[in-house]
């Protein structure tokens, strides 16, 4: 059981400081350039995190069921504690995660290359939208190690 939440631990703290990593010094870094040097920064920096990203976000999603299950977060009357209402809050946000974090990375972010490329009128909408996205993300990334924190005090 020590090593599972070693394991969920690490995995979140990879996805966590990644991401910090990623909004406060990466990106910042690369708004700097301009142009083609501008997109191929972008596109490598984001090729060479999603392995580590996704996989550590994976990781923590796998061993968080795992976890959730061996402290009976599975069971029939799912909101009677504490414990399984904030789980099941955590598990809300974390799917909300995925699905916000696919979007930024399978749909907004090369739509809004190839719209750069081609000089598409529409890539400052999309520019935006990828920032809500991205923000909104990053929000999750927050709150979500902190549900964390609260499910685990809620087993003393």
């Amino acid at each position: 059981m020590t090593a599972l939440r070693i394991l969920h631990v690490l995995s979140a703290s990879v996805w966590v400081g990644g991401t910090v990593a990623l909004v406060f010094v990466g990106v910042p870094a690369i708004r700097r350039l301009e142009g083609e040097a501008r997109a191929v920064a972008m596109r490598t920096l984001g090729r060479r995190w999603r392995p580590i990203g996704w996989s550590a976000m994976a990781l923590a999603i796998v061993t968080g069921l795992w976890l959730t299950q061996r402290h009976g977060g599975f069971h029939e009357a799912a909101l009677d504690s504490d414990f399984d209402r904030t789980l099941i809050l955590k598990s809300v946000l974390v799917t909300l995660l995925v699905i916000g974090a696919l979007l930024h990375d399978f749909v907004l972010g090369p739509r809004l290359q190839r719209e750069l490329r081609a000089g598409v009128a529409t890539a400052p909408a999309t520019r935006r939208q990828l920032v809500v996205v991205g923000w909104f993300n990053f929000g999750l990334t927050i709150v979500v190690p902190a549900l964390g924190a609260v499910v685990l005090s809620t087993l003393d």
